[in-house]
């Protein structure tokens, strides 16, 4: 790119962050600017609900850039501005302070948001007392509310509720944990896994409750009564909800971008209009190794999705065909998933212990379509990463050489 051009990402998240550093990589001429709605520079969002809550990281300690990188990069960073409106025939952008912003390049990286809990009539005057965790903010608040509080309860049995129901037992707080569905973690992992995720946190003393919906909240002085559809009544004075989240496409509802479960993109970022590309969590993109859309909340998949929107901004058109990997540290647990495990005809198991390592595959016409492992002190993460690159490689693969944990996968993906 040689023609000096104004490149816009919004969002100062993971992927705005990776894609700003590698667009400054190639393009030193164009104005680049970040706009972001929180107060804060880009920071890792993983530690939030485990190392931030446990005082084994500082706040600080999670930015993935320090203030002068963007200064160093001549990369206009905004933060603390909200963007309410976009004409995409005219390249404009408009803030609720009254700024407008024109563009030749347009990166949306706005991330997602909280999916929020549907209360009774009768507690919502106390709503606000409910809490989620999606930025650093919340994080420090929940941080501050774990101190003074001894009874928690959680709603919502996924990744980021387990996390701090977690961190929340290990500061020595009573936790229940409330999940509407039939297994912990149930759109993402298989049922044998979560139920042993469960056992840990049973044995760790959290109360799990499986097909379990609030039906009322009630608020005594500082105490939460909670009732149960199981007839059961529990209390809490704190109480957190982590029920998943939605792709943040608010300001685009009128306008003629394609969104479906997410900003609609080709396996180059592109979207349905022609120099706005998206990346991130708000992207259901199309990955042309399972030859399907996704949408991905992760940490990896944020940071080189964005990479690969910045070489196709900047003129490398760039295909993304990473496979899929995220991971979650529950107690002394380590899970970890690469590729996708809901596209399979054969479900294998590697491994019996969880301490020595356990693994499931997920094949189809011989060929590790996802992978999904529990350990306990880093046991899985080799056999994990070798999977995805198996996967990555389209290597077939069969049911002997994946269920027996002395043959060693690197032998299959060497060929020997």
């Amino acid at each position: 790119m040689n023609q000096k051009q104004n490149i816009i990402i919004l969002g100062g998240g993971q992927a705005a962050a990776y894609a700003a550093k590698e667009i400054r990589s190639v393009d030193n001429i164009s104005n680049l600017t970040i706009i972001s709605e929180e107060n804060f520079l880009p920071y890792e969002r993983p530690p939030l609900s485990k190392d931030c809550l446990l005082n084994k990281k500082t706040f600080d300690q999670v930015l993935f850039f320090p203030k002068d990188f963007y200064e160093k990069n001549d990369i206009n960073f905004i933060n603390n501005k909200k963007i309410v409106d976009i004409d995409f025939d005219k390249n404009s952008i408009f803030s609720s302070s009254g700024d407008k912003f024109i563009y030749n390049k347009l990166l949306i990286a706005t991330g997602s948001v909280n999916r929020k809990l549907i209360v009774d009539k009768e507690f919502q005057d106390n709503e606000k007392d409910i809490l989620y965790l999606r930025d650093i903010k919340d994080s420090q608040f929940i941080k501050d509310k774990l101190e003074y509080s001894k009874e928690i309860l959680i709603i919502g049995g996924g990744f980021i509720g387990l996390e701090i129901a977690s961190s929340a037992s290990q500061l020595g707080k009573k936790v229940s944990v409330v999940e509407m569905g039939k297994q912990l973690m149930g759109r993402a992992i298989p049922e044998n896994i979560a139920t042993l995720v469960q056992e840990v946190h049973k044995k760790n003393g959290n109360e799990i409750y499986l097909e379990t919906q609030i039906n009322k909240i009630k608020k005594r002085e500082k105490i939460y009564e909670i009732f149960l559809s199981s007839n059961k009544k529990i209390l809490a004075d704190l109480i957190i909800v982590g029920i998943g989240s939605l792709p943040n496409t608010e300001i685009f509802s009128n306008t003629s971008l394609k969104i479906d479960n997410g900003i609609i993109t080709d396996e180059f970022c592109q979207t349905s209009i022609p120099n706005v590309f998206a990346a991130g969590d708000v992207a259901n993109f199309f990955h042309p190794f399972y030859n399907m859309h996704l949408r991905l909340e992760s940490y990896r998949h944020a940071q080189n999705h964005g990479i690969c929107a910045a070489k196709n901004i900047t003129g490398t058109k760039t295909s993304y065909t990473e496979i899929p990997w995220m991971w979650s540290d529950q107690f002394n647990l380590n899970m970890q998933m690469t590729g996708i495990c809901n596209e399979y005809e054969m479900i294998i198991q590697r491994g019996t212990k969880v301490e020595e390592g356990l693994i499931y595959f997920f094949t189809k016409n011989n060929l590790i379509m996802g992978a999904c492992g529990l350990g306990i002190e880093g046991k899985i993460g080799k056999d994990i990463r070798l999977a995805e690159k198996i996967t990555e490689k389209k290597i077939k693969v069969t049911k002997e050489i994946l269920s027996d944990k002395n043959l060693k996968l690197n032998k299959v993906l060497s060929g020997s």
